[in-house]
């Protein structure tokens, strides 16, 4: 009985951890099921003058197997030790001159999250930075749309600022919208103090079409441009996201494969809400991929992808 006191009164707890308001909208004008494309060799006929930056917001500390699966035959030793990985947040500016920002990376100060709240997920960044910092430095006024493609504290600290600055409507899928809002979602690395604005949210779902290869797919602006990709696994509703650029096509994974090595192995990592869902989410984006020559692919945290000193990088020039 005493553990079950327990149980219950840290779920009370959790339950009081309050998050602002979540107003359901409906504002994106997403391309309707008649007018989709017949396969990806349609789209990547009408590439887009978007231009896309990323930012390093900062670092997450992932403990050894989270980031890969050192079980999986192939895999180099040493990958699954514990370490601090780059935290991204990526700029798309559309030629309609609308601003969209793929996650919110790291926030500044502390941000650390906890899954199941025994497992640590500390972050840290450098004053000047988080995205807000580093998009105020590039002069940027506006962000219409915030596409969060999953709500795990290095990918979605920095939203609070985000809101306050900018007000975007927040893109994530139905079942990542129904994990924040939900009383125990600080157990799964939702971290209740990162969602205390109020936020504008439009699930992907109303967009999704069914596309070769991938399954589940919303073209955002309607010309093939940004695309949102369903690829469960890592959190039941996480996302990646294709991009349709000019200067050549970008595949992004983020944490449907958190490295080069989870990628070509298909090792996903231990503390994915469905193992065997995301590893056929990675699956789908090797199909994906595979048909699509000269796609470069972004991971969702790999190191070398970003060495150096800088923390912003034109994607469309340098990809």
């Amino acid at each position: 009985m005493a553990g079950l006191a327990v149980a219950v009164s840290a779920t009370a707890a959790l339950a009081a951890c309050d998050i602002g308001e979540i107003t359901e909208v409906t504002q994106v004008s997403w391309r309707a099921a008649a007018d989709a494309p017949d396969g990806w060799s349609e789209v990547l006929a009408k590439p887009s003058d978007i231009k896309v930056t990323a930012y390093v917001t900062g670092e997450v500390f992932a403990g050894g197997g989270v980031l890969i699966d050192p079980s999986v035959d192939g895999v180099p030793e040493g990958l699954g030790e514990d370490q601090w990985v780059p935290s991204l947040s990526y700029l798309v500016q559309h030629p309609s001159g609308q601003n969209v920002l793929l996650d919110s990376g790291v926030r500044a100060g502390e941000c650390g999250y906890q899954i199941l709240l025994v497992l640590d997920f500390p972050c840290r960044n450098k004053p000047g930075q988080d995205v807000v910092s580093q998009l105020s430095r590039d002069g940027i006024d506006t962000i219409d749309f915030l596409v969060a493609t999953h709500f795990h504290g290095d990918h979605a600290s920095g939203l609070g600022p985000i809101m306050t600055r900018y007000d975007p409507v927040i893109l994530a899928s139905a079942d990542e919208i129904d994990a924040l809002k939900s009383p125990l979602r600080e157990t799964q690395g939702y971290r209740y103090e990162q969602f205390a604005a109020d936020m504008r949210v439009e699930a992907a779902d109303n967009g999704f079409l069914e596309m070769p290869y991938i399954g589940k797919a919303a073209d955002l602006f309607g010309d093939g441009s940004v695309w949102l990709l369903a690829t469960p696994g890592h959190t039941p509703g996480h996302m990646s996201v294709f991009l349709n650029a000019a200067a050549g096509p970008v595949l992004m994974t983020f944490d449907a494969a958190h490295l080069e090595a989870t990628y070509r192995y298909n090792a996903p990592g231990g503390l994915g809400a469905d193992l065997d869902v995301a590893s056929d989410s990675i699956s789908k984006l090797t199909a994906l991929a595979d048909a699509m020559p000269g796609v470069a692919l972004v991971f969702g945290h790999e190191p070398t992808q970003w060495t150096g000193d800088a923390i912003r990088h034109d994607l469309t020039t340098t990809k």
